[in-house]
């Protein structure tokens, strides 16, 4: 591994690697959105969107670990290529067990999720082996993984909720102890370029995924009215999101703010699953198999998650911009509730879509403040450090 090579690197983009590491999340998210499939006299399950954001957390944790790694760690050399692939088989195995979350088959996901985990922590340890003198911050890195992945394991020692707190506790406690030594991981900038580019080919395949939803539900359903008139607004809400989403995304390269890139990343947390349970949405829009409370519950529940997500980041990186997001998150979210309220499904459909066009133009306002102050404009930079011009 060429230190020099990794850390003089400038707006790196995505790996053919990384592209092809991302096909097995592809497959997860469609296993996850399988779950709220399902109808009973109109109505989804509490446990069926629990099992969504049960299921999505591990895998996203996964992805997010393995990103961060090769952000700093990635020379494109043999051992990085088979230790990826090697894991790219792994997360395909635990894939054909997420079904069982949280069933009889629990136990299986975590040990092999644990398992994951500990190979991952192997990686870290790795860097730190061969580079410990300019790579300290590794081994904290390893230990966090390690450790918190054999509280993971221990979780199948257990049944029922008690597993459930235990491995999940596991993984909160990963992130908050991640979090807690940013300061460390400062030491070595992340790529700002390929963060922010690996996040947003997250959202894409996340967006994908609701396009398929609109094949799904056409191709099902013999075509009427309705059934066009939900797919259309569909199409034109997940549109909208990706304009939202990718128009101004590229300002973060520019913050000055953004460091070790927790705030984007745990906040896509939010902002992904959300957009999980529009896609399953729009779906059963297309289809009329949901009961209009049921489906507005559930839409002021995705819109909201992806609102958080989408502008807490923004409220971080560019404080300036508070106020404005704040007012304009609560008039889409009062639109949203609005649009709740109309008489059937595809109705709801064409308010959920006002919601978000409305958050365009709203946005176009926030747009007016200037972010100078919080951006590396009027500062140069080598490489991932900056320095006033």
């Amino acid at each position: 591994m060429d230190i020099d090579r990794l850390y003089n690197q400038t707006f790196r983009q995505a790996s053919w690697l990384e592209l092809f590491f991302d096909l097995v999340f592809v497959a997860a998210i469609g296993m996850i959105t399988t779950g709220l499939a399902d109808t009973q006299d109109g109505h989804i399950r509490f446990d069926q969107l629990a099992k969504l954001i049960f299921v999505f957390i591990p895998m996203w944790w996964i992805w997010i670990t393995h990103t961060l790694y090769s952000n700093r760690f990635d020379d494109d050399l043999s051992h990085h290529r088979v230790q990826t692939l090697g894991l790219m088989s792994a997360i395909v195995v635990l894939i054909l067990f997420s079904s069982d979350v949280p069933y009889d088959g629990f136990s299986i996901f975590t040990s092999l999720y644990s398992a994951i985990r500990l190979f991952q922590s192997f990686m870290y340890i790795r860097v730190y082996v061969t580079h410990k003198d300019e790579i300290g911050f590794a081994k904290d890195v390893a230990i966090q993984i390690g450790v918190t992945a054999l509280i993971t394991l221990s979780s199948a020692l257990f049944s029922g909720y008690v597993a459930m707190v235990v491995f999940y506790g596991g993984i909160i406690l990963e992130m908050i102890w991640q979090y807690s030594i940013r300061g460390k991981l400062r030491s070595r900038p992340i790529d700002k370029s390929h963060m922010i580019e690996r996040l947003g080919l997250l959202a894409i395949i996340i967006l994908g995924e609701s396009m398929i939803s609109i094949v799904g539900g056409l191709t099902i359903e013999q075509f009427n009215p309705a059934d066009i008139l939900s797919a259309v607004s569909g199409f034109a809400i997940i549109c909208l999101i990706w304009w939202v989403y990718f128009s101004y995304y590229d300002r973060f390269e520019r913050s000055t703010r953004i460091f070790t890139g927790d705030i984007l990343i745990f906040m896509h947390l939010f902002l992904c699953q959300g957009l999980l349970i529009l896609a399953a949405l729009i779906e059963h829009a297309i289809l009329n198999d949901l009961d209009r409370s049921v489906f507005g519950t559930l839409a002021i529940i995705g819109l909201t998650l992806f609102y958080i997500g989408k502008q807490i980041p923004y409220m971080f990186a560019f404080p300036v911009l508070t106020f404005p997001i704040v007012v304009t998150t609560g008039a889409c979210f009062v639109a949203t509730f609005l649009a709740t309220l109309l008489p059937s499904v595809e109705y709801q459909m064409l308010g959920l879509l006002g919601a978000v066009f409305l958050y365009i133009l709203m946005t176009q306002w926030t747009l007016s403040y200037d972010i100078s102050a919080y951006t590396d404009d009027g500062m140069q930079h080598d490489g991932n450090e900056y320095h006033t011009a």
